[in-house]
């Protein structure tokens, strides 16, 4: 009895042990600030209440995904105004967006976005006329970006805790955190006014689509989602700003010109046409070689061999497998990770017993190196552009957590070869000769293949336009006369690129000479 007594008497001291310690005392003291930042944004107003929230905005975002430099400022993306409906009990989102043009005139192009628990639904319309319906899976966590959501979110947690304060642009902000799924939050309330200042998510993004493909190598995201300019609405204190942040960079402004609290919602608001576009529930390392990406180019074209010992992968974005006489050279890892196996498989069905010696990266943007990690993995040289070089290392050394590849689970020290003046790969057999696209604003390199007769462009020339037309003459006469500072010869050269079967050079002086370039054959 005694032993007993005493066994009772260790657990009622340890559990009032447990009850005073810091961390008991954080998740009550993290329900509690949540209870004032809901107060303090409701005011009145209880926002458990409110059946829906309508808003009207213009954005503007910015492309940190294809760039001429890889920090700010970056390519202005574009803008927009937006119609955007949540239903906070239902929890759904419809946002109605038509893009602006110059002098901030709506353009034709209009885009209906549902968000669902279980979907994301893209309808879109130029001039009036449907362009097509996309449905994926819905994104990971996406309700944490409204700032009441988040909190009702909080409340509900059963994780929820109080972290350490910390002084974000120098304010005082008490940090509360929890999970949606297994992806953390953060919130950060004002230790003052107790209003929400900023709501941080980390996540991975593995659809097969081309957002998420853009993003997908650099592995655990970090959206931080900064909240000011408080005003009042309907009798409640709402952010009129709202500026989106991933892993520390810029990428969206959002201001809210008018917002309404709902108490009812009406019942036909979320309708969409009905439509028997199945969802997809892909994910980017179930896209087979040459299977296109939803809202990416389609080439419509089977894999071959354009040149002895050289095998062309069209796709959304292509990659090539040149063969060396001691070995394989792959021109662009594009895609994902698993994307990259499937390209290393091919080459060694069709070339048996052959190494890999080397991956050329004939450009930097997020789509066409987003399956670099794989070769690193596998310790294969990865040739990279002198100025990419930064965002290649950030790709390899991005933390995957959430979604570990192979490079996260046997990290190996990647073999990284900046190229900034000729680089020879091989001799003989299809030997290849690497040119920085020194002319170019964007960070590009060309490969030369002078045994086939064949030059790969990167992302320079591009057939995208009407009937195959080339886009972006700029980029032809940079690349132009970047060959002319070259020992290339253009007598009988084909162009190969990152969205191009072999092509004539002289379909890029004929798109310089109609664009009216000096110097081009016939140009007046």
């Amino acid at each position: 009895m005694r032993s007993e007594a005493l066994i009772k008497l260790s657990f009622a001291i340890a559990a009032s042990l447990l009850l005073s310690t810091p961390g008991h005392a954080a998740d009550a003291g993290a329900q509690a600030l949540v209870s004032r930042a809901l107060k303090a944004m409701g005011q009145t107003h209880d926002l458990h209440q409110v059946a829906a929230l309508r808003a009207e905005t213009i954005s503007a975002a910015w492309d940190t995904v294809e760039f001429d430099h890889a920090d700010a400022p970056y390519i202005f993306q574009g803008a927009a105004h937006a119609t955007v409906l949540d239903d906070m009990q239902g929890g759904r989102r419809l946002t109605d967006e038509t893009q602006l043009g110059a002098g901030a005139e709506p353009t034709s192009l209009h885009t209906r976005t549902l968000l669902t628990s279980t979907e994301e639904r893209t309808d879109r319309t130029m001039a009036g006329q449907p362009l097509r319906i996309v449905r994926d899976d819905a994104p990971p966590a996406w309700n944490v970006d409204e700032p009441i959501a988040a909190l009702l979110l909080a409340e509900k947690a059963n994780d929820l805790v109080r972290e350490k304060d910390a002084s974000p642009h120098g304010i005082p902000q008490h940090v509360v955190s929890y999970h949606v799924g297994r992806y953390p939050v953060r919130l950060f309330l004002d230790a003052t006014t107790g209003l929400p200042s900023a709501i941080e998510v980390t996540r991975v993004l593995q659809r097969a689509n081309s957002v998420d493909l853009a993003y997908n190598a650099m592995g655990d995201l970090t959206d931080r989602i900064e909240l000011m300019n408080y005003a009042l609405f309907d009798g409640v204190r709402y952010p009129v700003q709202s500026d989106l942040y991933r892993n520390g960079v810029h990428l969206r402004t959002t201001v809210r010109n008018d917002l309404h609290m709902d108490a009812a919602l009406d019942a036909n608001a979320f309708a969409l046409p009905v439509t028997s576009v199945p969802i997809s529930h892909a994910m980017l390392d179930d896209i087979a070689l040459g299977q296109p990406v939803a809202l990416a180019p389609d080439p419509k074209a089977p894999i071959t061999e354009i040149s002895p010992g050289i095998v062309q992968i069209p796709g959304s974005w292509f990659s090539t497998i040149v063969r060396q006489d001691d070995g394989l050279v792959i021109i662009d890892a594009p895609i994902s990770t698993g994307y990259s196996r499937k390209v290393l498989d091919e080459a060694a069905r069709r070339f048996p017993g052959m190494r890999v010696k080397a991956l050329i990266t004939s450009t930097a943007f997020y789509w066409h190196v987003a399956g670099v990690r794989e070769y690193a993995a596998r310790g294969i040289p990865i040739y990279v552009r002198d100025r990419n070089v930064a965002v290649i290392r950030a790709m390899l050394n991005a933390p995957h957590t959430l979604a570990p590849d192979e490079l996260a689970t046997h990290p190996v020290a990647p073999i990284i070869r900046p190229v900034s003046k000729a680089t020879a790969i091989g001799q003989g057999h299809n030997a290849i000769v690497l040119y920085p696209v020194n002319d170019g604003e964007q960070p590009m390199e060309m490969t030369w293949i002078a045994g086939a007769h064949l030059l790969h462009t990167g992302e320079m020339v591009m057939p995208l336009g009407p009937n195959g037309a080339l886009l972006q003459p700029e980029s032809l006469l940079e690349l132009k006369h970047s060959v002319e500072a070259t020992p290339i010869a253009t007598d009988g050269l084909r162009m190969i690129g990152m969205h191009m079967r072999p092509t004539a050079w002289e379909a890029l002086l004929k798109t310089l000479k109609d664009a009216g370039v000096d110097g081009a054959p016939g140009a007046t």
